[in-house]
């Protein structure tokens, strides 16, 4: 089984966030991507909150060819009830160099039912789509756990060739 993990730190001052920046390793140690980047919650209201960020990427590793990107990245928070939620983010990946190729993902699109404050159970989908190739589509089941420190979500995926595990770590420190 291939393990996804995510670790990002990001400073919520407000309607902006700065900074915001991780790493993803795809579990083989052959490819990660490092990210720094910024943002801005250009709407919210009780039903839904729309934050956007612009992240730089550069990726490295034997299987990575030092691409580097930038990504815009929307997020589209939406609240069905007091203990539904969904959360969508897809974006392009807009080459930079020539290592790099144009590619279109969902990185997730997720409904969660939050158990009580600290753990929320869930399902969803995320895919991607680079030039030449088919949509690869990838269900996932999820679950969150709440920390002071941050989040840690665990996602369980199905993928080509097996499973994957994820873990994604944000580590949020609100600013004033």
């Amino acid at each position: 089984m291939l393990t996804y993990r995510l670790l990002e730190f990001e400073q919520d001052r407000g309607r902006w966030i700065f900074p915001d920046f991780g790493v993803v390793d795809n579990g083989h140690g052959d490819y990660r991507e490092a990210f720094l980047g910024a943002g801005v919650t250009d709407f919210h209201n009780k039903f839904a909150t729309l934050t956007q960020e612009l992240y730089f990427v550069q990726d490295t590793g034997g299987a990575a060819h030092s691409a580097r990107f930038l990504w815009p990245w929307p997020i589209f928070d939406l609240r069905f009830k007091p203990r539904l939620t969904g959360r969508v983010v897809f974006y392009p990946c807009i080459p930079l160099n020539r290592a790099a190729k144009a590619e279109y993902d969902i990185d997730h699109a997720k409904m969660e039912y939050a158990l009580n404050q600290r753990f929320t159970v869930g399902g969803g989908y995320s895919s991607t789509k680079c030039k030449g190739s088919a949509w690869m589509n990838k269900p996932f089941l999820t679950t969150t756990v709440t920390t002071w420190e941050g989040a840690f979500e665990f996602w369980l995926q199905r993928m080509p060739g097996g499973g994957q595990l994820q873990v994604r770590c944000t580590l949020v420190h609100e600013g004033h």
